[in-house]
């Protein structure tokens, strides 16, 4: 496959916050991993030959990060092999290789990339018997997001599989567009009037900000000097508070989200000196169809800015959050970064002042469907890169929340004790609405 190479492109703004983040903060929490049993015959040169025409294919996955007059550029490699060395754990006990397996992609997870030199993709394949593996395809954050990985490359790797499986051309058409091209485009975007007024909105909307308490869940075993992963607590709605939830936001008007949005504000005000509520969602750049099939860092973070009074009535709350909420999502096209740097938001260490994110997703994650095995995620828990990050899933009528947290500022009983909290709201939510 020949790869063509283009000039150097700027990073986006969502790169280089992360990129500046990464330089004090380092990067084993930037890693985007997805683990994927098989059972099965596995053709494994096939698979890798699937893995590499996906790097070829996106000049995101062969990007590096020099420095040049002192700033970051992307410059693209004309091509990124990507071995796929198989770690053979076939002679150990089950019990034994269950747990060897379990250590090994533990510390891939903790295996830094190297921005400058690259690659910024690597791939693993661990052999726990003749027909079960256990494949582990990772790349750096800088150069990807959930997007990317659940609806580009799992998919693409489908099709390229089954075509070296039967020595077929590759079936993909070319990518209409790459990352280079967004983070060029939105530079330019930037400096234009819908721009500006895009700035102006959140200029308003994030005045004094920068002032604002950080959240405070005294955590004593907190580790500050710890560079890891973030850690993470899964628990589940009931499924009878799950049907109040759904049915009082029917009533509300509201989506689901915004409803678990406010309830997650107000829990969030129980440990803040304030009534000034700031808290993060995710948003996409992918507003261009061009860039819907295209990997790379598309995500912003919207801010939602809630006046949290400790005797405020929840539907006064719902109605505040929905309005802001509606505002942050019309005026998504604005980087965070941007905002962050024109208006100083941003802690020591180069820390956003938006310490926690709320998010809800109700798209499965599923692994790809390699012809002829049977394929099942591995202890996969979605990324994060924020200090806290609330995640709500939908799945199959069932309301999971996860909560993901940095273990440099909280430790397990704080984050525990705040989906406990969390429960105590959503309960309190339903009966405020039910009552009035």
């Amino acid at each position: 496959m020949s790869t063509a190479v283009r000039d150097d492109a700027p990073l986006s703004y969502a790169q280089q916050g992360m990129w500046f983040l990464e330089r004090r903060a380092g990067q084993a929490r930037h890693t985007v991993a997805v683990t994927f049993r098989l059972v099965g015959d596995l053709d494994a040169a096939a698979l890798r030959a699937a893995i590499e025409d996906v790097v070829d294919r996106h000049e995101a996955l062969r990007t590096r990060f020099p420095v040049v007059a002192g700033l970051p550029v992307q410059r693209v490699s004309p091509r990124a092999e990507v071995p796929l060395p198989l770690t053979d754990l076939t002679a150990l006990p089950d019990a034994e290789r269950e747990q060897v397996a379990a250590q090994f992609l533990a510390e891939d997870l903790r295996r830094p990339f190297d921005l400058v030199r690259g690659p910024v993709v690597r791939a693993a394949l661990l052999g726990l018997g003749p027909r079960e593996h256990i494949v582990r395809v990772s790349s750096h954050h800088l150069v990807s997001d959930a997007w990317s990985w659940w609806t580009v490359i799992l998919r693409e790797l489908e099709q390229l599989y089954s075509a070296h499986l039967h020595g077929r051309p590759s079936p993909l058409p070319p990518v209409p567009a790459q990352y280079g091209d967004f983070a060029r485009r939105q530079r330019e975007w930037l400096g234009g009037p819908a721009g500006a007024k895009q700035l102006a909105y959140w200029k308003e909307v994030l005045a004094d900000a920068s002032g604002l308490p950080p959240l405070d869940l005294a955590s004593p075993s907190a580790s500050p000097d710890a560079e890891q992963p973030s850690r993470t607590q899964w628990t589940a709605v009931p499924g009878p508070l799950g049907e109040r939830l759904r049915a009082a936001a029917r009533r509300e008007h509201v989506s689901l989200f915004m409803l678990l949005l406010t309830a997650s504000q107000r829990m969030l005000r129980r440990h803040v000196d304030t009534d000034d509520i700031l808290v993060g969602t995710r948003g996409g750049f992918r507003t261009s169809a061009e860039f819907e099939k295209a990997v790379g860092l598309f995500v912003n973070l919207l801010p939602v800015r809630t006046q949290v009074a400790q005797d405020a009535d929840f539907r006064d709350l719902l109605h505040q959050v929905r309005r802001n909420l509606i505002g942050a999502y019309t005026h998504r096209d604005m980087p965070f970064e941007r905002v962050a740097q024109v208006l100083g938001l941003w802690r020591p260490g180069f820390r956003p002042v938006i310490g926690a994110c709320v998010t809800f997703q109700t798209a499965p994650e599923v692994p790809p469907a390699l012809e002829g095995l049977d394929t099942a995620l591995v202890n996969h828990d979605p990324f994060s890169a924020h200090p806290l990050d609330l995640g709500f899933f939908e799945e199959a009528g069932a309301l999971r929340v996860l909560l993901a947290y940095d273990p440099a500022q909280y430790d397990d009983k704080a984050a525990a004790r705040l989906l406990d909290d969390l429960h105590e709201e959503l309960d309190a939510a339903c009966r405020e609405l039910e009552d009035a």
